[in-house]
């Protein structure tokens, strides 16, 4: 035992005062903590007029035929009305109409963001900023302002016993009562394409690290000074468990900064419903799901960093260590495919209860489970006792495996090696 928390703590030390783990540690974190904030500063911006060279954007307005006699059309666009519209200032060109290609010329040079021309009806021309996405979205706004302008125009004209009935008929709408059940699809989604990537680059990214120790070790024979004083099971399972809680350390701070930037602009995006909070309240998740995902973490590096390790001790130049992940990282893949097609709810219940058991698509698909509400607390311990167990399973395999390879220099190990290794240990 002592010899294993020896290793342990070198692996750990080793990984935690490397420049790279500080460095990543800090951008991650302050990358969170932008990211969440983002929606606070932008508005914080707006609200002192910052933005498009600190004013609001411009948008012209032609006006012509009825839209210029018509009361209707009158009150629609008067100075006060258009006032009302914040998101955008509205500039009366109608006195002295510029031709199209003026207008081309003055919206490709920035000075609008999109101008509007209408005589009254409901056609009317737009000329819009097409690389702007503020232009864009703002033609749908403008045709249902039209379409209603338009609408209120012709039942102005009709006599005033008929105008009473058209608006009653025109002010019905459809009332449906809707239960939601299991949250919204969207936000559904999005909460599960984070978490379920975080898991895959974590998982992978920090079990590499193991098999870039092992094969530097063992490469540069320092293997056979570390196995005169230390077992090989010993010296594996010191390095993986080491690696595990450098990478702990680091995913905790990082989940940690993802909270601490929630808790930060919780209140913000209640007030403004923003989407951030539709997802991170997707899958009707909680303040556990930051202890959820530490958990099925550790499990999924555990389980990976053991068969990496094993397979990593069996080769004999560092080149050749892509070739040892190639096995894990088709079985990562596999677990993200599964996990995005529980997602999108093309796999039926019972198929995506059962691929989430499989101790190596447990992690992946047991989060994308939690996040739409298909796996409870039971769901959640049913699925770590099994990977506790193929952990257990694995690491012994592994062991047997990792005892023969590190004595191997200048032979690779064969798959018939590796059986009979596992055979006789």
């Amino acid at each position: 035992m002592k010899n294993v928390l020896n290793v342990l703590r070198f692996e750990y030390k080793g990984f935690v005062s490397t420049k790279s783990f500080r460095v990543v540690s800090i951008i991650f974190i302050v990358a969170i903590i932008l990211v969440t904030s983002i929606p606070q500063i932008a508005g914080m911006l707006q609200s002192v007029g910052v933005g498009s060279g600190g004013t609001k954007d411009k948008a012209a307005l032609i006006l012509s035929g009825d839209a210029l006699t018509n009361e209707v059309y009158q009150k629609a666009f008067s100075p006060e009305t258009l006032a009302s519209d914040g998101s955008v200032e509205w500039v009366d060109l109608s006195n002295d109409p510029p031709s199209d290609q003026e207008l081309s010329d003055a919206i490709a040079a920035g000075e609008y963001l999109f101008a509007l021309r209408y005589s009254g009806g409901t056609a009317f021309d737009m000329f819009v900023a097409g690389n702007r996405f503020a232009a864009t979205n703002a033609v749908s706004p403008v045709q249902d302002y039209i379409t209603t302008v338009a609408r209120d125009a012709q039942i102005a004209a009709l006599p005033a016993a008929e105008q009473a009935n058209v608006t009653n008929i025109l002010s019905l709408k459809a009332e449906p009562n809707i239960t939601n059940v299991g949250g919204n699809a969207t936000n559904n989604f999005l909460a599960g394409y984070i978490l379920i990537m975080f898991m895959m680059y974590t998982i992978v990214g920090y079990s590499n690290y193991v098999s870039s120790s092992v094969v530097t070790e063992k490469t540069s024979k320092a293997m056979e000074l570390l196995i005169t004083s230390v077992k090989p099971i010993h010296l594996m399972t010191g390095k993986v468990v080491g690696v595990g809680l450098a990478a702990l350390t680091q995913v905790g701070m990082i989940i940690a900064a993802a909270a601490a930037g929630i808790l930060i602009n919780l209140q913000y995006w209640q007030k403004t419903n923003n989407t951030l909070l539709g997802i991170v309240q997707g899958g009707h998740m909680d303040a556990s799901i930051g202890f959820i995902v530490l958990l099925f973490f550790l499990l999924g590096f555990f389980l990976y960093a053991f068969l990496i390790a094993a397979f990593a001790s069996t080769i004999t130049k560092p080149e050749e260590a892509a070739t040892v992940t190639t096995l894990p990282l088709m079985l990562v893949m596999a677990a993200l495919l599964f996990g995005f097609l529980t997602l999108f709810g093309v796999l039926g219940k019972t198929a995506t209860a059962v691929i989430s058991y499989i101790p190596f698509f447990t992690p992946i698909n047991m989060i994308a489970r939690y996040t739409l509400g298909d796996a409870g607390p039971l769901q959640l311990a049913i699925g770590a006792v099994i990977m506790v167990a193929a952990i257990i399973v694995v690491a012994i395999l592994a062991a047997k495996i990792f005892r023969m390879g590190v004595m191997l220099y200048g032979v690779k190990a064969t798959p018939k090696q590796i059986i009979k290794a596992i055979k006789n240990s």
